[in-house]
């Protein structure tokens, strides 16, 4: 891997959450580069679709990683989907849908780390397990800064092929 791309959620920056886990990633990934742009959705009166629309302005090379915290998390999916099926995406913490935007169908590269008692995105994470190989981490919160560690081993775990709920396990 030497690309990966971190999106931040709605309202969010590159300076968030993103940064936090980037931070809790790069000792597993040492030579990778790390990627954090400003997304449309960082203005939270933008919808999830005129972000997602924006995306090709980012010129993500050829097989990158992009990891999607909340709805960076669903556009990155949908990116992939309709645009990019070249990309390995991985969702934390990520709704199926918001405004005009849903995931539709299961990627071979796709993984959703989330819990579904998370109320930020209650009632919108039931369909990760036919879109995503999804992981659903009772005790995770919307806070991914809170759980940084347990989701870098995890999606560490998942990106180098090893036994991801192992590695969720040694976290709790």
């Amino acid at each position: 891997m030497s690309e990966i791309y971190l999106f931040h959620g709605k309202g969010g920056s590159p300076n968030g959450s993103v940064s936090v886990l980037e931070e809790a990633l790069r000792p597993s990934f040492i030579d990778a580069r790390f990627t954090r742009p400003l997304l449309r959705h960082h203005d939270a009166d933008v919808l999830a679709e005129d972000s997602l629309a924006a995306l090709d302005e980012l010129n993500i090379p050829q097989a990158t990683v992009v990891i999607g915290v909340s709805l960076g998390g669903l556009i990155a999916a949908r990116f992939q989907e309709v645009v990019r099926e070249d990309l390995t995406v991985i969702c934390v913490s990520a709704p199926t849908w918001a405004d005009g935007v849903r995931v539709e169908r299961k990627m071979t590269k796709r993984a959703a780390f989330y819990s579904s008692t998370d109320e930020v995105i209650l009632g919108r994470t039931s369909a990760w397990p036919s879109l995503a190989e999804a992981f659903e981490i009772a005790r995770l919160t919307h806070d991914t800064d809170r759980h940084a560690e347990l989701l870098a081993r995890g999606i560490s775990a998942y990106l180098q092929g090893r036994d991801v709920n192992a590695a969720i396990q040694q976290s709790l």
